[in-house]
């Protein structure tokens, strides 16, 4: 199975806080694939989403990050990945998009965030996806 979607904090937060529909639709349409692909969702994206949110939205945040059947995996942030993590956020200030941009040059996966314009700045164009 292959991670065909990587989700930033910004997605995190506004599924978490019930912001929008668009992240939910994300994930139902890549689980429609027939299990080929996964959404990722990287720890550090996770964790940091997690410490933003209040204790109800936390439930559904680790509802979407754990459930079984959800068609969602949590990406681990080795430690070759680190350094090039820590760069990408001193040029993403504010920004919780640098774990996924790294794993998204990794896969070859498109970036589901709200914050596109930062995001344009470190991948191209057609591997942003605006949600």
């Amino acid at each position: 199975m292959s991670v065909r979607v990587v989700l930033d904090t910004s997605a995190l937060l506004a599924y978490a806080r019930l912001s929008g529909i668009a992240v939910g639709e994300l994930v139902a349409m890549v689980e429609e694939d027939g299990g080929a692909a996964l959404v990722g969702i990287p720890a550090a994206c996770f964790l940091s989403a997690y410490a933003a949110v209040e204790s109800n939205d936390r439930t559904r945040l680790v509802d979407l990050a754990t459930k079984i059947d959800c068609g969602t995996a949590i990406l681990p942030l080795p430690g070759t990945d680190t350094i090039e993590v820590a760069e990408s956020r001193s040029r993403l200030p504010g920004s919780g998009a640098a774990h996924a941009i790294v794993e998204v040059r990794k896969r070859g996966a498109l970036l589901a965030t709200y914050e596109g314009d930062s995001a344009r700045g470190e991948l191209p164009d057609d591997t942003v996806l605006d949600l």
